[in-house]
């Protein structure tokens, strides 16, 4: 929690905060309660962290819908793809690789199936550098 808390930079404000409240404990007036730090925390906590949740989703979700089109080149729609999960990564929901290849394979668009099924029915791992290499080539070979 420490480190997440240092991340957005609040942990000096916490620290300081729970500082302040140790001498007006010991206080007999009762005119002005500083607020506690954890009910600042619980706040903050339910402020950043649906933002987050909110951010996975839509990366999610977008990242799910994306199908390449035939009119733009099927590399830099790639990267797009590569861009959105490297959005989720960024958000702690980090992809298996081959997950992520075949994903890309599948959302080839039609004028490209047969070459998807031939990258899927390869004997070995299929990394994300092969891939990108394999679609190069592919790209060269039809312009």
């Amino acid at each position: 929690m420490k480190i997440w808390l240092t991340m957005k930079g609040l942990l000096t404000v916490i620290q300081a905060e729970e500082r302040f409240c140790q001498p007006c404990q010991t206080c007999s007036s009762t005119s002005i309660v500083p607020t506690p730090a954890k009910s600042l925390w619980d706040e903050l906590d339910r402020k950043y962290n649906t933002e987050e949740q909110g951010l996975e989703k839509y990366f999610l979700s977008k990242f799910m819908r994306y199908h390449m089109v035939e009119d733009r080149s099927v590399a830099e729609q790639t990267h797009e793809i590569i861009n959105l999960e490297h959005a989720l990564a960024d958000a702690e929901m980090k992809l298996p690789g081959k997950f992520l290849v075949m994903s890309i394979v599948d959302k080839f668009p039609k004028s490209w199936e047969n070459f998807g099924m031939t990258l899927k029915h390869q004997k070995g791992r299929l990394s994300l550098d092969d891939l990108m290499i394999a679609i190069s080539i592919e790209e060269e070979h039809r312009n």
